[in-house]
Order: structure tokens, then sequence, then C-alpha cells
């Protein structure tokens, strides 16, 4: 049988700039990203945008982070990208000056919304690419370290589905396999995998939450750690508990560092006993390494992992994320500075819900208490967000606010209650100044 795979797959092969030759105008293109971002395929569409080989194609996904040449003015009217969260410097640029877009929504709406822009296609007219593992001999191809929304988009009728398989990719177990006669076209590749750094000391602040976060995590807890600094030194931090799980969008370094410790064992979960569940990893080439083959790691379609209701299954779910600013009736940004976006939804609202569901979970907002900008420095703590702000949590959500100068519990609180809650955690040097503007919007 693996023979007449094989031969499939043979069949099937082709060089990069024949996959790019099958983008015509007017498509649309699902694919997928971070490590699984299919960069060749991209690059190569890329330059046939650039050449103005077609016209009026558009990429959706959660924002190329490797494969960002061709956003320019110049291309945007032949190739565009429309993301659904901003990875890059190079779409945050895009999406500010207009020619990128960007489209708000939750993790778990994310292939809805793709299938939503595509349904309406003439056939063949939708593409879902995607890098992957190679071919395994049962004719599957394993995408590896990000199922994200590619498997939900790619069951629909009529798509043409492409994979760049590199060897490089780690084959790993879950809901994220295509078969071979699923498969319209191949490319290869030995491309290095996308990574980064692994985090392994924290700045004073992010110390301090951590610390703060430690007293409140119980053992038997299942996590959910967010991108950023602070998450990953809390991971490490996380070593003297017992009997932690994981149920996370992201997986990172901190989740490797857990597992090896056997700190990390899944025995206490209430949804998926001894498993880690995730929809994608972003971590050094170590953890990749870690991933394959290691039947006690599932990767899932975002549709089931920041599923709110699926979330809450897990008893003790602890979400913990970042935010930018929260304004003192609890209102959480955690995406735009001002009206300029500078990342996106994310799935920080899909695990506070999912934190609510949970019998003993606990959902945690974390920020620095003050940032230092053109103007000088300013509380992050703020009497009202700033004009033009994206509301990421709405203030009924948010249940803990945490800075380095303590935690704010804000659930089942009055405004009076919660504005006090939060000046009390807000840099001492602004706390005079936040009790004066409170007045004056006669929260306290």
């Amino acid at each position: 049988m693996y023979s007449k795979f094989k031969e499939q797959y043979k069949g099937k092969l082709k060089s990069l700039e024949e996959a790019a030759k099958l983008i015509q105008s007017g498509d649309k293109i699902v694919a997928n990203q971070f490590v699984s971002e299919p960069i060749g395929i991209l690059n190569a569409i890329g330059k046939r945008a650039e050449a103005g080989e077609f016209d009026d194609v558009e990429v959706l996904g959660l924002g190329p982070t490797s494969s960002t040449d061709w956003i320019t003015p110049e291309i945007y009217p032949h190739l565009r990208a429309s993301s659904v969260f901003i990875n890059s410097a190079k779409l945050r640029e895009g999406v500010s000056k207009g020619y990128a877009n960007y489209i708000p929504d939750n993790v778990s709406g994310n292939a809805a919304s793709f299938k939503y822009r595509i349904q309406d296609l003439e056939p063949g007219k939708a593409k879902v690419i995607s890098a992957s593992a190679p071919m395994d001999k049962n004719g599957y191809f394993c995408t590896a370290t990000a199922p994200l929304y590619f498997h939900d988009v790619a069951k629909m009728e009529n798509t043409t589905i492409i994979m760049e398989v590199n060897e490089n990719q780690p084959y790993v177990f879950g809901d994220n396999f295509i078969h071979i006669s699923q498969v319209n076209c191949i490319v290869e590749s030995n491309r290095p995998l996308f990574s980064i750094p692994p985090v392994t000391e924290g700045t004073p602040e992010e110390m301090a939450i951590a610390d703060l976060l430690l007293d409140m995590i119980e053992d038997g807890s299942t996590i959910q750690l967010g991108i950023g600094g602070m998450p990953n030194v809390l991971g490490r931090l996380l070593a003297n508990k017992h009997d932690l799980g994981a149920h996370t969008e992201m997986l990172g370094d901190a989740y490797k560092y857990l597992w090896q410790l056997g700190v990390l064992n899944g025995r206490k979960k209430t949804l998926c006993p001894n498993k880690i569940c995730a929809c994608f990893a972003m971590g050094s080439a170590e953890t990749y390494k870690w991933m394959h083959e290691n039947p006690s790691i599932e990767m899932h379609s975002t549709s089931w992992t920041n599923n709110s209701y699926v979330i809450g299954q897990n008893n003790k779910l602890i979400a913990i994320n970042q935010a930018v600013e929260v304004d003192l009736t609890g209102q959480v940004a955690s995406e735009s500075i001002g009206p300029r976006q500078h990342s996106g939804t994310g799935g920080q609202l899909d695990f506070v819900r999912g934190a609510q569901l949970s019998s003993g979970g606990k959902a945690f907002i974390c920020l620095r208490s003050t940032a230092n900008t053109k103007k000088g420095r300013v509380s992050k703590i703020a009497p009202l967000l700033n004009h033009g702000t994206t509301v990421t949590v709405p203030r009924h959500e948010v249940n803990y606010v945490v800075t380095e100068y303590g935690v704010a519990q804000l659930r089942g609180k009055t405004m009076r209650e919660r504005a006090q809650e939060l000046i009390g955690i807000a840099h001492p040097d602004f706390r005079a100044e936040l009790r004066e503007e409170a007045k004056k919007l006669n929260l306290i």
C-alpha cells in the first residue's frame, strides 16, 4: 500500500514555481502560520505578484511571520495579507498604512471567519496551504507544530490543498493529519524551522508578578500560558508544584521544562488526562525535538483548544495572559495602542471565559505598572483607556488583574471597589493622581 501512496506523492510533487502558478487572479489563500508557515510557497507567490502576474489575491491567516517581503504598497493590489493577528513589524506597518488588513476575531473563531470568506468562491478559487512533516507509511501528512484552523478549512469542498513538506518538521500526534488523497500539490523543503530563544530570566517586574501568581496556583491545576516574557518566566518558577496539566493555545519551552521535571504530568486533568493539549508551538529547536513522536502531546484545531466550553471542562484551569493597559473600571486592552493595532485579539478572551466555566478556575491579566513612552513614564493602570483603544477583555469578564505591586480581584465588585482595587496595585507614584481622576469620574 505504501508504494501506492508514494506513487501518488510523486505524481503531485511540483517545484515551488509550479505550485505558485496554481494561484490565479481572485483567489483566496488560507495559509498556516508560525512554525508550519509555508514560507517557500508564499515567497514564490510573492514573486509572481511582484511581477504583476495576477491581481486581487488575498492571503488569510494569523499573519505571516517569516514570508513578509511581499507585504508592500506596490504589491498590495496584486497580493494582500488579511490577518487575524499581527506577528511582524512588516505586517504591523502594512496595517497601519493601509496596505495590509486586520480582521478582528477570537482565535476560537478563526476557522469560521476564513470559511465565511471563501464559502461562496467558485470551485478551485480557494487555496489552503501549510508546511508539514514528511508523509508517513499510511499516506498521512502531519501539520506538526500548528494545526490551528488549517484542518477545519481544508475539509471544505472545492478547496485546493498544497503542502510544503519539510523534513525538519516534527511528527506530532493529535487532530493534525491530512491524507495524500486529499492533497492536490506537494513541494519539498529542508528549511530550518522558525524558533525563538528560550526565556530563562525576566525583568524584576516580571519576576515580581510571577511570584504573586505562584501563591495562587494550586497543585493539580491545568495551566495556559500566553505569549510573552512573564508567562515563560512563570513557567520555569512552577517547578516546585505537583501534578500540573496543560491546555493551552501556545506550547513553548516552559512546558517542555516542566514535563522533563515530572511536574507537568496531567494526572489530575479532568479533560484528556495525561495529555498536553495545544493548537500551535513556538519555542526553541529543542522544544520541537521534544514534541517529535511524544505520546503525551496532542495538537488540535483552534476551534477545539480555544472553545471556552472545552477549556472549562478542565478543573482548576489557570489562564495567564498579558495586557497593554487596564482602566479603573476593569476594561482590558491587550492588542492596540490607542487606535493603532499592535497585535490581535488572539485567544485571551477565549481562555478568560473558559476559566470562568472551570471548577476552581482563575484567569489572570498581567501587566507592568508603568511604561516608558516618548512622553515619559506613564501608568498602565489608567483612569480611562486612551482614545481609540480596543477593549480585548470586557470589564464584566475580568477576574484578576496583577501588577508587580499586587493582585486586584474584580469579580463581583462594584465600580467603586474596582477602582480602589486597581489603584492599590498601580505604581505608588501614580496612585494620588489616579484617585483624583477617579473622583472626577465619580468612581470613588
